[in-house]
């Protein structure tokens, strides 16, 4: 299992919602809020990707913020 951590001052739920959407065929996604975090854990992930769906998600996100 993977986790990410966006930071709720500086992303939003909404694009994270709308990248999973994208993802889901990759893995599955839950999102919970912890603390000042949307926390992002990623399991049952497809071995193709395993090595690089951390960072590809974190940075897609990033991209959608802009």
């Amino acid at each position: 299992m993977e986790i990410i951590k966006f930071n709720k001052n500086i992303y939003n739920l909404k694009v994270i919602e709308e990248a999973i959407k994208e993802y889901k065929n990759l893995a599955n996604f839950k999102v919970k809020m912890v603390g000042n975090y949307l926390e992002v854990s990623i399991d049952k992930i497809d071995q193709d990707v395993q090595a690089v769906i951390k960072n590809e998600f974190a940075n897609y996100v990033l991209g959608l913020m802009s």
